[in-house]
């Protein structure tokens, strides 16, 4: 465990800025701090989460703002099969998946031995997660503050995927990764980013690994 919460440093690095962003702009949406702080500890998903404020923000029902959020999760169904090798057994690691600690777990845990791997994820997802919590507690507590700052949300919120991009590099040397990324950023300019992350997925999920 020591191990994956030493792991989880570049993540929670990440992480937290965003977070801090989130927080603000729970409180700018008006919810109450502690309807914020809970948002992030029973969903610890970005986009997920943003989703679900902004669409509250624009009068949605909570349900279909729910359903909205879970339906931008439903990529982590792609991340689980790849990841079943190393933690077959421990379903409730699954809460601490997200894109980044997915991409240092992958990387990470066949080096490590099957009695450490479990130890080492619950780490990682512990950093992660309590970066992205202490994050949140600082952007709802200090928003009025941060508003003042120039641009302050749009450089935290860069952040996220600045490390994302940094995390995945490593894994493209991998032709299925590699093609499923190309797959995903041709869609994008095209203007289909929803349907080249799935698609995506799928082929990573279909291609057989070299």
């Amino acid at each position: 465990m020591r191990q994956g919460l030493l792991a989880a440093w570049p993540v929670a690095l990440g992480y937290f800025p965003v977070a801090v962003a989130f927080g603000m702009a729970g409180a700018g949406a008006g919810l109450a701090p502690w309807a914020v702080q809970l948002l992030s500890l029973l969903i610890f998903a970005g986009a997920s989460q943003f989703a679900f404020l902004g669409l509250l923000t624009e009068g949605a029902s909570p349900w279909l703002a729910a359903g909205v959020a879970l339906l931008l999760n439903l990529r982590h169904a792609f991340y689980g099969p790849a990841l079943r090798p190393y933690l077959a057994g421990h379903p409730l690691l699954a809460f601490f998946l997200t894109d980044e600690v997915f991409a240092v777990a992958l990387k990470s845990l066949p080096s490590l031995p099957q009695t450490a791997r479990a130890g080492f994820f619950l780490g990682l997802g512990l950093g992660a997660y309590l970066a992205w919590n202490l994050g949140t507690l600082l952007g709802v507590l200090c928003a009025a503050r941060l508003e003042g700052l120039p641009a302050a949300g749009e450089g935290l919120s860069f952040a996220l995927p600045a490390l994302f991009l940094l995390l995945a590099l490593p894994h493209l040397r991998n032709p299925v990764a590699l093609g499923a990324g190309l797959l995903a950023f041709a869609l994008h300019l095209l203007g289909q980013t929803a349907w080249g992350l799935v698609l995506a997925g799928v082929l990573g999920f279909l291609w057989r690994r070299p």
